[in-house]
């Protein structure tokens, strides 16, 4: 509920993952969404306006760019798009012949003859993507409209899938309601939003590979036949022209929630294809006309079909590297450890690559499309950290938002250690969990700046981790920054361990201290595997920029702190 898709999209996946977990099988499920549509696209056109527009229809869907884009793509979009020409034909199917475009409607073109085909296409699609619903309530004004005899019928149908899809809505809109109260304050600015419509209509036709021409291509096939067959349209129109008419709308106010993306706009796809499925038919009597129409829609669509769809990076703006992740920690990750991602979407690309020797992972999702309550974060990474020695958390952009409250509390529960920290738009963190008992030493040492280490305390090494921590107190207010350095070496006087952080983990770097402030500075060490105790402690103080570390009044520059010994 906390995500912004209803869950039958994930519900099938992860049944279709006992194929394995190989790229072939996963994107093959949207693959196959997409085909299926080809067909149904077919029978919707059929049903609606006869064979010939159900042809064309289908035609299109097999080549339009967004639907063949959303093919590739391991997400739900394909699959609601086959949903969605699912209901419409089981809306549209009549008990006798259907009329050609030439001829009036014997019967009312909404009277439905297999209302299981209605109601699971129906279902299936809200179940699927929420933005479904504006094209059923836009299909529901079709069907009172065009068969208003029948109303009563229609109501039922629709009312049961309501009834059917209330469970959902009373699990699922408490979380959504609140969501969009943060932002927006359930206030909408109707200007915005019908100024976002043009940009989606544009993101419907999707002419990413040529630009405007693809647009205008669509607008002037529908103009040429709204003006030379007006004698032959009617209130079958209203298919079309609704259902894009409400999705434009809907998504283009839902921006103001979320965002503002062109994959919302894919549930007006199949009326896009019905409607120019029709459009051409009415330019039948000008078989050339009709002729040009249907070449200028392909010579406008091939650019994108062949070029963008295939060779564009998905939903991605930027060069992407999806081994990023795993890059990044192989090598200093070990397979004792467990890493934590804040999106589901960067520990995809991670288990991907990761090898036996790569550490697990889990996750601690704070940003969007999901934000879970800290607590629960909470409560999976403290019962990781019983199991684990170092635990790693990749933190897409950072401390910005929700991540902050989690870093915080990272910060005071366990003791952070050497990581990578920023690389581009992601901050890399690594904390262990040191087990006691604590030494306590008081060295009262000053350093330069009027900098004084009050008090420190560690731990000896258990599972090869050590816990240090620093009391720090200013004199006076320090003028420049410094560096914490805490480092072990061994009786050979090699550096064994280490971790450099500004005071707090990063987070109170002396020049932010007040005279008389005390600040307590946690560090956690991981010792390299097969490393011999003991181990000498020594902290000191160095500027960032020069790298000279700072003088204690004695002139030194570290303090021995005091002995760690491996735990028995």
């Amino acid at each position: 509920a906390l995500d912004v898709h209803p869950p039958l999209y994930y519900f099938l996946f992860k049944g279709w993952l006992i194929l394995g977990p190989h790229e072939f099988v996963t994107r093959f499920l949207s693959v196959l969404a997409g085909v299926l549509s080809v067909p149904l696209a077919y029978q919707a056109g059929r049903a609606w306006r006869g064979p010939g527009v159900g042809v064309l229809a289908a035609l299109y869907t097999a080549i339009a760019p967004p639907l063949v884009y959303y093919s590739q793509i391991t997400r739900m979009f394909a699959l609601c798009v086959a949903f969605l020409f699912l209901a419409t034909y089981g809306l549209l199917t009549t008990d006798v012949r259907q009329e050609r475009m030439d001829e009036r409607p014997r019967r009312p073109s909404s009277s439905i003859r297999h209302p299981l085909s209605f109601t699971l296409g129906a279902l299936g699609a809200l179940y699927t993507f929420y933005y479904a619903g504006l094209v059923l309530a836009a299909l529901f004004v079709y069907a009172l409209v065009t068969a208003p005899r029948r109303w009563r019928r229609t109501v039922a149908r629709f009312a049961l899938v309501a009834l059917l899809y209330l469970p959902w809505v009373a699990y699922a809109a408490p979380p959504m309601l609140n969501r969009v109260e943060r932002r927006t304050g359930l206030h909408f600015a109707l200007g915005s939003a019908l100024g976002l419509m043009r940009e989606g209509f544009v993101a419907l036709v999707f002419p990413y590979g040529i630009g405007r021409p693809a647009v205008y291509a669509v607008l002037l096939v529908a103009a040429a036949a709204a003006l030379l067959g007006w004698r032959r349209l009617g209130r079958w129109t209203l298919l079309p022209l609704l259902t894009i008419g409400a999705t434009l709308f809907g998504v283009a106010l839902g921006a103001q929630a979320h965002m503002f993306a062109a994959r919302y706009t894919i549930v007006a796809a199949p009326f896009l294809a019905l409607g120019l499925g029709a459009a051409l038919v009415l330019l039948a009597r000008y078989p050339a006309l009709s002729a040009a129409g249907l070449l200028l829609i392909l010579a406008t669509t091939a650019p994108t079909l062949t070029g963008y769809v295939y060779s564009k990076s998905y939903e991605v703006l930027e060069p992407f590297d999806p081994s990023t992740d795993w890059r990044v920690l192989h090598g200093q990750a070990d397979a004792d450890d467990i890493v934590f991602f804040n999106v589901l979407s960067l520990a995809g690309t991670y288990e991907r690559y990761r090898t036996p020797e790569d550490p697990p992972w889990s996750y601690a999702l704070r940003w969007d499309p999901v934000i879970e309550p800290l607590p629960l974060a909470q409560t999976r990474v403290r019962e990781a950290a019983t199991r684990h020695d170092r635990l790693w958390f990749v933190l897409y952009k950072g401390t910005v938002g929700a991540n902050a409250e989690l870093k915080s509390w990272l910060d005071a529960t366990f003791y952070p250690a050497a990581a990578p920290g920023w690389r581009g738009d992601t901050l890399y963190l690594a904390y262990v969990k040191p087990q006691g008992p604590w030494h306590t030493v008081g060295p009262r040492v000053t350093f330069d700046d009027g900098i004084v280490l009050q008090r420190a305390r560690f731990t000896q090494a258990h599972a090869d981790v050590v816990g240090v921590e620093l009391e720090w107190w200013a004199r006076s207010a320090p003028t420049h920054d410094a560096k914490v350095f805490v480092h072990l070496y061994n009786a050979a006087g090699q550096l064994v361990a280490q971790h450099d952080a500004f005071p707090a983990n990063d987070t109170r770097p002396p020049s932010t201290w007040q005279p008389g402030e005390r600040i307590l500075d946690r560090h956690g060490l991981a010792l390299p595997e097969g490393a011999t105790g003991p181990w000498r402690l020594v902290v000191g103080l160095y500027d960032p920029q020069t790298g000279e570390r700072l003088r204690t009044t004695e002139g030194r520059t570290e303090v021995t702190i005091g002995s760690v010994a491996a735990a028995p």
